[in-house]
């Protein structure tokens, strides 16, 4: 059986309409007790904070703790006294919002009561599934546009589908939404999101 093999792709150009922040609070003392009990307060009043501004408690998690030592260290052949090791503890917490909208005053709340680490800012679709089936669609539709222009061009008759295979990507595209009110400026912007196939023809 002869066939022909041929790749589709299609995109979709979607606003993000979720956002997921990771934050924290790092503190330093030459106590670890003293490090990790301003640590604890800090974050605590980071959460109610983030509470008090809309966050829902069931979307924030602990994404990380650690109490460890920071030492400068000597350089070689130095006589310089270095100083006793310093304690570092930090707490990361990860939260999602359904809406790009205030973001600003999410974070400039978070670090008013406390947080001094923003480590990541991303976004993404509540509900991807609609715009991943339109992208395959268009990658479906695109496969047959070439498998019939392959056709037409050998010469050879185009019969069924023999195969389908596919693969998504999902990444940020570039944006110009608007910057938000008057907080810190975050920029949502759109999520593109792409599908490829892979199309198996039986020809004769």
């Amino acid at each position: 059986m002869s066939k022909i093999i041929v790749q589709g792709e299609g995109k979709v150009i979607a606003p993000a309409d979720k956002v997921t922040v990771v934050l924290g609070v790092e503190t330093r003392d030459a106590s670890a007790a003293k490090a990790a009990s301003d640590n604890a307060r800090l974050m605590n009043e980071t959460i109610a904070a983030l509470l008090a501004a809309g966050v829902d408690q069931s979307e924030i998690q602990t994404s990380s703790y650690s109490l460890s030592t920071s030492q400068a260290e000597e350089p070689f052949g130095s006589k310089i006294t270095v100083e006793s090791p310093e304690f570092v503890a930090t707490n990361m917490v990860t939260f999602s919002l359904n809406q790009t909208t205030g973001v600003g005053e999410v974070l400039d709340a978070a670090v008013s009561s406390g947080s001094n680490r923003i480590q990541e800012i991303s976004f993404g679709l509540i509900d991807p599934r609609p715009q991943k089936d339109l992208a395959l669609t268009r990658a479906i539709e695109d496969g047959a546009r070439k498998a019939k222009t392959a056709a037409r061009a050998a010469g050879v008759t185009l019969g069924r589908i023999l195969e389908i295979s596919e693969g998504y990507g999902y990444v940020a595209a570039n944006s110009r939404s608007a910057v938000f009110d008057m907080a810190t400026p975050i920029q949502a912007g759109n999520m593109e999101i792409t599908s490829s196939v892979t199309l198996t023809y039986e020809i004769s």
